[in-house]
């Protein structure tokens, strides 16, 4: 037999279920963010570079075209970063570069006219799938 329960009481299980899974999608969200964060950086650091080409003062080595990008200065990799807000009932993060005024993270991600795709924010999301699947279940069960 079901328990009797209040219109005060019902709601008020309502409004702790609620602020419990914002609660718990803040935390998936945060978690997910700082994972991607931390993986765009691993794999910039550790692309496949082409021995063959090297330019600018330092020599630098480009990676292999279709591989995340290889650090030369480190601008972009130093800039990036992940946010958390919650908006109302939702908890929305964000990974991305904090470069001011500059298309050169989109460039990288998605190619020019001139230079084949470096993709290193897409690379991390798919690289994440499987560690955001076992922290969804984790977390909602």
């Amino acid at each position: 037999m079901a328990k009797a329960i209040s219109i005060d009481g019902f709601i008020s299980e309502l409004d702790r279920y609620a602020k419990q899974s914002l609660a718990d999608s803040k935390r998936f969200v945060t978690l997910s963010s700082a994972e991607v964060e931390r993986t765009a950086k691993t794999i910039m650091r550790d692309t496949i570079t082409n021995p063959d080409v090297s330019y600018g003062r330092k020599g630098h080595h480009p990676s292999v075209e279709g591989n995340p990008p290889a650090p030369d200065t480190g601008t972009l990799l130093q800039s990036v970063t992940h946010s958390v807000k919650v908006e109302g009932n939702e908890a929305i993060g964000e990974v991305g570069s904090i470069i001011q005024n500059s298309n050169y993270p989109r460039f990288l991600e998605y190619g020019t006219s001139k230079m084949k795709p470096r993709p290193w924010l897409s690379a991390s999301l798919i690289k994440c799938q499987s560690f955001m699947a076992g922290l969804f279940r984790e977390i909602f069960g």
